[in-house]
């Protein structure tokens, strides 16, 4: 049986986008007995360099994987709730398995040739190793766009923080404002308290 792994990365920052992964990988495949020096699990407990070691693993043996983004102005417009369902939705329709599985507690809308193969699980990504590699692929990607937006916005130190909303952020945004990348709604939901209106920067 093939099962299909699908796990995402950046729900709660204040800026960037959205990524989920789905991953499959062969039957016989057992993560934690060929690569015994990288721990699996939850991509968040792994640091930056096993992730990168296990992404590299995933990628060379994986049968089928893809990745998806819903950048920010989507996020924005629709909500989370939306982008995290239809984020899976994508991605289940481009794969094909004869099982998929979601981290998460998620009800999805799944076409009829497709909807009992479908099961979402909390914590999917501490049980199934093929959530377990697509929280990593998902979680090293959404790094990488970090990475980027970086370089464009340095200030708000993304290479750090991921777009979470640490003091450090979020004194950033205190003093320079919200760039186009930043979720309006997070944004000012996180200032609310002490500064509710924010400028938008085209660039710094």
């Amino acid at each position: 049986m093939l099962v299909c792994g699908l796990d995402e990365a950046g729900r709660g920052p204040l800026a960037g986008p959205l990524v989920a992964a789905a991953v499959i990988l062969p039957e016989d495949f057992d993560f934690v007995a060929r690569f015994p020096k990288v721990r699996f699990g939850d991509s968040k407990k792994l640091s930056a360099l096993q992730r990168a070691a296990a992404y590299r693993l995933i990628e060379a043996n994986a049968l089928a994987l893809a990745v998806s983004k819903i950048d920010v102005v989507e996020i924005d417009e629709y909500g989370m709730g939306w982008a995290n369902k239809a984020i899976f939705e994508r991605l289940i329709a481009w794969m094909d398995a004869d099982k998929y599985v979601v981290d998460g507690n998620l009800k999805l809308m799944i076409p009829d040739d497709k909807r009992a193969l479908v099961q979402c699980m909390v914590r999917a990504d501490q049980s199934e190793q093929a959530v377990s590699a697509a929280s990593i692929v998902a979680k090293v990607t959404r790094d990488h766009q970090m990475d980027v937006l970086h370089t464009l916005y340095p200030v708000y130190h993304w290479n750090a923080n991921r777009g979470y909303g640490t003091p450090q952020h979020i004194a950033a945004i205190r003093a320079y404002g919200a760039t186009p990348y930043h979720r309006r709604q997070y944004v000012a939901s996180a200032l609310a308290h002490s500064e509710p209106t924010l400028h938008v920067l085209s660039s710094l």
